[in-house]
């Protein structure tokens, strides 16, 4: 299979990083008891993001004009061109096929069936960028062959109260690396906020077949009114075709008041070592290992392990004590692993001699002073030197990204 048609296949989800290494590496001047209340009125259930500044040079090559753009967060009633928001009556039911094609689109690119509809406006809403006439898009979202642009674009979400959330739904058209979602507190950049979605997959679902573990019952992300949310969305080309900037994610809200156990993100990328390495050309390398120490009692709901395609495997531990476990072991950097943990998903056992993916089976508990431990080896296929960057062919990274309740890994630079 070549290298164009692989990169259109479908890879994974959830919060993953990339905005903020722009943080950690360079100058990003213009970026990144529970069970209260929520419900209240919403004007709409789909928000439309505006694409903000560029990222550091050094890490991506974007069209000059569309970086030179501010982010302009704005609230908006903006549905995909030519959709109805309100044909959609509930939520995707548990086990459930994923919701595919909903949205009868007939443009000239490639990814139509990736469209799904907006929740209703009192169960959650849809951040939706993409262009509003298909027939003449915004450059910011064409994608001509060659390139690859990483862009920030800003929204506001549309909930007037605050609400808690933990099931969402990814859609990306083909060409979409990854994005990456956060909320902007004050005082933060743009890509140093609390992230609240990530996908490195055409179509991923969170949690897996939108069914809710009896033990995450109580599970909920808060999103406070009216937040604004940026968007990191990574995109590359390989084809000879155009291709259109577009994904479709929708937040479904819980009812608050079963909300017991807010869920936070780990994002490590191995502090200033995961970030300053170089990998000579064709050279044999292994980055890490990378280590975080766990605080708080709790669990790890899912994992994954964010790299590029010179990465051979991604290897990730959870030790307590004298006790190692293997919990995460990866060998495919198109269709990266996702491993949710929880008592109704069985993940296969890795088998590292024959190359079988696969992980920790069942919940995954997390004590305070456990370590998290991983790796990652890269065999450098390219005459250039591979350092941290966006860059999919000419760039690394080993960066571990979670979910977790009552613990956490905190971050490292």
């Amino acid at each position: 299979m070549t290298p164009d048609a692989r990169h259109q296949r479908a890879r994974l989800t959830l919060n993953g990083v990339v905005c903020l290494c722009f943080a950690a590496c360079g100058n990003h001047a213009n970026s990144h008891k529970v069970a209260e209340q929520a419900a209240g009125s919403r004007a709409s259930s789909t928000i439309v993001a505006e694409e903000g500044s560029k990222p550091p040079d050094e890490l991506v090559t974007v069209d000059a004009a569309a970086a030179d753009e501010q982010p302009v967060p704005r609230k908006a009633n903006g549905p995909t061109p030519g959709v109805d928001p309100g044909k959609r009556s509930d939520r995707p039911a548990p086990g459930a096929p994923m919701a595919m094609n909903e949205c009868d689109l007939h443009t000239q690119y490639p990814g139509d069936e990736y469209c799904i509809l907006p929740p209703p406006p009192d169960q959650g809403f849809q951040l939706h960028i993409g262009p509003s006439d298909y027939d003449n898009p915004e450059d910011k979202y064409v994608l001509q062959p060659g390139q690859e642009p990483t862009s920030d674009f800003q929204a506001v979400s549309t909930n007037d109260t605050k609400v808690f959330f933990y099931t969402r739904q990814f859609r990306m058209r083909p060409g979409a690396h990854h994005n990456i979602i956060t909320t902007v507190g004050a005082g933060n950049f743009a890509d140093v906020g609390r992230r609240i979605g990530t996908v490195n997959s055409l179509a991923e679902d969170s949690p897996k077949g939108n069914i809710i573990a009896p033990e995450n019952t109580g599970v909920g992300i808060p999103l406070d009114p009216n937040s604004t949310i940026n968007v990191s969305l990574h995109s590359i080309n390989t084809t000879e075709k155009t291709l259109l900037r577009e994904i479709w994610v929708n937040f479904w809200y819980r009812d608050p008041s079963e909300v017991t156990e807010p869920a936070e993100e780990m994002f490590q990328s191995g502090g200033i070592a995961g970030m300053t390495f170089s990998i000579q050309a064709r050279q044999d390398k292994v980055l890490g290992p990378f280590k975080c120490t766990v605080q708080g009692d709790g669990r790890m709901l899912w994992m994954y392990g964010h790299r590029h395609a010179n990465n051979v495997r991604f290897s990730t531990w959870r030790n307590r004590g004298s006790k190692r476990d293997l919990i995460y072991e990866a060998y495919n950097w198109e269709e990266p692993l996702v491993l949710e943990y929880a008592s109704t998903v069985t993940n296969r056992d890795p088998d590292i001699s024959k190359s079988i993916e696969g992980g920790w089976n069942g919940i995954l508990d997390m004590k305070s002073g456990d370590v998290i431990e991983w790796e990652c080896h890269v065999i450098n296929k390219t005459d250039k030197v591979l350092r941290f960057t966006n860059n999919t062919y000419d760039g690394e990274m080993c960066i571990v990204d979670a979910e977790l309740v009552g613990a956490n890994c905190p971050r490292t630079l």
